[in-house]
């Protein structure tokens, strides 16, 4: 089985932050056509995650209209999608307004294949404010789908553990805008499951950890200029993950990608 993830695509304005134009956003939507292409015409994947920040926020009317231009690129993938929602998402679209787009009726779900069990989390921060969790009802459910003998592999948008962000461009000194308020909880879930493997995006870095055994993987984003410039290149980075019985194969593409042999 494999799959693919792509994430924080930020289809919108381009503008600077600390005075570097970080997000190559005028040439999200090229990157990501070209992504499908080669998605289609050579990886093959049973299915492809957009792990969220498919826009950059500018306000509402702009937002739906990239919102809307992410998903007509995507859809053109020759296998199912399946989006989170991330942080730029919420700060003008409401979560009604998400699940009627997307035609979901919850913005977390799971999906069973062979043997194994995909779980999809909507880490949630709703604007103004700064907190990011899982909701109760949401860990309530989370905690019957653990009960399963399938290997499960998580994903999310936010980190579900806590991050060190030393020498993180956009995080180095926000640490708590990074992974859910609830993570104790979360983890204390999933002790002694059979989680093999948690994907986030959001820092716009690689990076993995481990914590009690499970593998957290932090994957770069589709258009970080990651050369030092003003301006530069997208790093046109997406992961790409194959699974057998016995290990996970992973491998992000781009400048600085990253890759794994993971036992699960």
């Amino acid at each position: 089985m494999k799959f693919a993830i792509i994430n924080d695509i930020h289809i919108g304005n381009y503008r600077p932050y600390k005075g570097i134009y970080r997000k190559v956003t005028p040439h999200a939507q090229k990157l990501l056509r070209n992504f499908v292409q080669k998605m289609n015409g050579s990886f093959m994947p049973d299915f492809v995650v957009q792990g969220g920040d498919m826009i950059e926020d500018t306000n509402l009317v702009v937002d739906k209209i990239n919102y809307k231009r992410g998903l007509a690129i995507l859809s053109k993938l020759n296998c199912p999608v399946y989006h989170l929602v991330g942080n730029h998402e919420l700060k003008h679209l409401s979560i009604k307004y998400l699940k009627e787009t997307l035609k979901y009726k919850k913005l977390y779900f799971d999906v069973d294949s062979k043997n194994f069990r995909f779980i999809f989390l909507f880490t949630k921060r709703v604007y103004p404010s700064k907190e990011i969790r899982l909701d109760s009802s949401q860990l309530k459910w989370f905690k019957k789908k653990m009960n399963t003998d399938k290997k499960i592999v998580i994903f999310s948008h936010y980190s579900l553990v806590k991050v060190n962000t030393h020498g993180n461009f956009w995080f180095n000194e926000r640490p708590d805008l990074t992974f859910i308020k609830n993570h104790r909880q979360f983890l204390d879930t999933i002790v002694g499951k059979n989680v093999k493997l948690v994907f986030n995006g959001h820092l716009h870095w690689n990076k993995k950890a481990v914590v009690n055994g499970v593998h957290f993987i932090t994957v770069q984003s589709l258009v970080e200029n990651t050369s030092g410039k003003v301006e530069g290149p997208a790093a046109n980075a997406f992961t790409l993950v194959n699974l057998d019985d016995d290990f996970a194969y992973i491998k992000t593409t781009g400048k600085g990608g990253k890759n794994y042999k993971i036992k699960i």
